[in-house]
């Protein structure tokens, strides 16, 4: 029987979970049921390394659980694919209107679009892909550089009256120092796992390890770790490489932008917050910030400015097979690609 007063079928997608963006910004539970589908088609689809796609599933699933504990009615179905999944969400509760944000794919904009999904702007990027057109249409050539700058006065990040901060845009020159001998990297965090954790990693047969965080929780707890313990050697070391720690100072931050958990505009703020107060290296943080506000804006953009005929051009002519080595650790005797394929 379904609940006459529902008006709405909000759409989540896996890298859309945030209570305060996307379709779920105006989100009622009085008047909107809440659908997530994991699809035969994502997981099976392409050769996912185990980790990712646990943390994938597991992420969406504690989200799912979280928006039910707020009061929603929230459906996480399995189906074949996203429309099948969407179609039974409709078998149960009617011919609703189906809302979602912008996907971040062409493939997915057109399937839904298709199937008749109403689009809210994709606000998961701090350059809508409207404003981004604005920029790049005036462009003679696509510097990350001049678009990274831009991004600064625009968003009056670490810029004084048009000026960068330090008499300098970037620091890059800077930040490209081996990790002394015997340096001592902080540790990361490690994220204990709980009842849905498990379940999918049975239901995945693997057995994750703690260094991913799958819900909220654990990615601001990420984030605190990072500003506390490695923004202030993030800088120096960003390029280097180590044979006795994979992640050095990165920031471990990427997943939970790129899946919702946390945005970039808090992300930002609260680097820009230890800026100010805790009297953080400015190399540091404007390397981290050029990560964030140039190049992640500055891809998505281009992705969406080129057109999805962008990933069939070739502009090097490469037609070769890739190497072996590239799947197998031991055809090569360079460390840093051994290390990398055999994980």
């Amino acid at each position: 029987m379904t609940d006459t007063a529902l008006k709405r079928i909000l759409y989540v997608a896996h890298d859309h979970l945030n209570r305060d963006f996307g379709v779920l910004r105006d989100a009622n539970p009085g008047i909107d049921v809440i659908v997530l589908v994991e699809s035969a088609r994502m997981t099976s689809g392409r050769p996912w390394h185990p980790e990712r796609l646990f943390f994938l599933l597991s992420s969406a699933r504690h989200f799912a659980a979280v928006l039910e504990a707020a009061g929603f009615t929230v459906r996480y179905l399995q189906a074949a694919t996203t429309v099948d999944g969407l179609k039974a969400a409709q078998a149960e509760f009617g011919a609703l209107p189906i809302h979602a944000a912008e996907p971040s794919s062409f493939k997915q904009l057109e399937l839904l679009r298709e199937f008749g999904v109403e689009f809210t702007p994709n606000d998961f990027f701090l350059t809508s892909r409207p404003d981004f057109r604005l920029w790049a249409d005036r462009q003679k050539t696509f510097v990350m550089e001049n678009f990274y700058r831009a991004q600064r006065v625009r968003l009056g990040i670490m810029v004084t009256n048009g000026e960068p901060d330090g008499g300098r845009w970037n620091f890059d020159a800077d930040n490209r120092l081996p990790p002394p001998k015997n340096y001592t990297w902080p540790p990361y965090l490690e994220h204990q796992r709980d009842e849905i954790d498990e379940l999918v990693a049975a239901q995945l047969g693997m057995h994750p390890t703690n260094t991913w965080a799958t819900t909220r929780t654990g990615a601001l707890a990420q984030l605190k770790n990072f500003i506390e313990n490695h923004l202030e050697g993030f800088g120096p070391y960003e390029d280097a490489i180590a044979g006795d720690n994979w992640a050095l100072h990165h920031s471990l931050l990427s997943p939970y932008l790129n899946n919702g958990l946390l945005h970039a505009s808090e992300v930002i703020s609260a680097v820009l917050a230890a800026y100010r107060n805790d009297n953080k290296p400015i190399g540091s943080v404007e390397a981290f910030v050029r990560q964030v506000i140039g190049w992640r804006e500055y891809i998505n953009g281009m992705y969406w400015f080129l057109g999805p005929d962008y990933r069939e051009k070739n502009e090097l002519g490469a037609t070769r097979k890739l190497l072996p080595l590239f799947t197998d650790s031991s055809k090569t005797q360079m460390a840093c690609v051994k290390q990398v394929v055999a994980d």
